[in-house]
């Protein structure tokens, strides 16, 4: 039987590859908060987005880091993925669990869902305003609150 050695660096890189692929899949099953908290404001939507990705604005880079800086989320011309920003308040405060902030990120991606169909700003506004009402109306959150958050949305135009 012919042995033939293997080099210590190569042998060492393989164990750590190995040990990176076999825990991949593990860590990719596992959710996160971030995971949890969309999952959970999802079923909040008449319907729900085809696909929702959190973006770490701090990460981005620097030119996209300030122009992410106030904003919630957002959509890219031609792909039907809602991109919410991590650091994003309203996706910060809902993170703390089930509450009136989940109903402000669900009108969050319903907006954004309105660009990926084709809505200009206007008219996905009106989208956001019109769950807003209903989660109002529906009672899901309170009616002074909501009452005045609706009075919010409806200054920006």
């Amino acid at each position: 039987m012919v042995r033939r050695r293997v080099h210590p660096c190569l042998l060492a890189i393989l164990v750590i590859c190995a040990g990176l692929l076999g825990s991949v899949p593990a860590a990719a099953q596992q959710p996160n908060e971030y995971d949890l908290t969309v999952a959970r404001v999802i079923r909040l939507l008449p319907r729900p987005p085809e696909k929702v990705v959190v973006i770490d604005a701090d990460i981005s880079g620097q030119s996209l880091h300030d122009k992410l800086q106030h904003v919630e989320g957002f959509v890219i011309r031609g792909e039907r993925v809602v991109h919410l920003v991590r650091q994003s308040d309203t996706l910060q405060r809902a993170l703390k669990g089930p509450g009136i902030f989940d109903y402000a990120l669900a009108i969050t991606i319903w907006h954004e869902m309105a660009h990926i169909d084709g809505a200009d700003e206007a008219t996905a506004q009106r989208a956001e305003e019109q769950l807003w009402t209903e989660f109002v109306v529906a009672g899901h959150v309170d009616r002074v609150q909501g009452m005045r958050y609706l009075a919010l949305l409806k200054k920006r135009h």
